[in-house]
């Protein structure tokens, strides 16, 4: 038995016809109008840093540069500080900032020590000053900076830089 042949003048106009009756949705339009929206700003926003913006004055511990003076961070990790200028009084200074390998840091007891004694071989020695560092976390979540902030911290405020 074979198919029926199709006959466009008995089918396919009629559809036609119908959906030129078929109002448009408006509400239907404006939602995916607006699910597009969202779908871009949620975009924008997932590829921006997992950073907050901070006051005026203060920085993330892990963007501070060499020869930056700050305050000095009450912890370790992923601080942030309170930059000053080295002719202001301060209680840090970075020195020099460590390129680190991709990937998740191992435990912080494990890979602190050996970043601590890649500081104390870049630093210069200064009677009295503690060589320290701020180290990420992670190195996947640092907004592409897998690196590590060395820094002099002084036993007294300064008013020049270590330089």
């Amino acid at each position: 038995m074979a198919a029926p042949e199709h006959d466009p003048e008995l089918f396919d106009e009629p559809m036609r016809t119908e959906r030129r009756r078929r109002p448009v949705s408006r509400v239907a339009i404006a939602a995916l109008v607006v699910g597009l929206i969202v779908f871009a700003a949620c975009m924008v926003w997932w590829r921006q840093p997992f950073r907050e913006q901070l006051p005026a004055g203060e920085a993330h511990g892990l963007d501070v540069t060499a020869g930056q003076c700050f305050w000095s961070p009450t912890g370790t990790g992923e601080v942030d500080v309170l930059l000053t200028p080295c002719t202001e009084r301060h209680t840090a200074e970075a020195f020099a900032v460590l390129p680190l390998a991709e990937g998740s840091m191992p435990d912080v007891g494990v890979s602190y020590q050996p970043i601590l004694d890649r500081c104390q071989a870049a630093a210069r020695p200064i009677p009295g000053v503690r060589v320290q560092v701020m180290t990420p976390i992670s190195v996947s979540g640092i907004g592409g900076k897998p690196r590590a902030v060395c820094y002099y911290r002084f036993a007294v405020e300064m008013t020049a830089p270590a330089r």
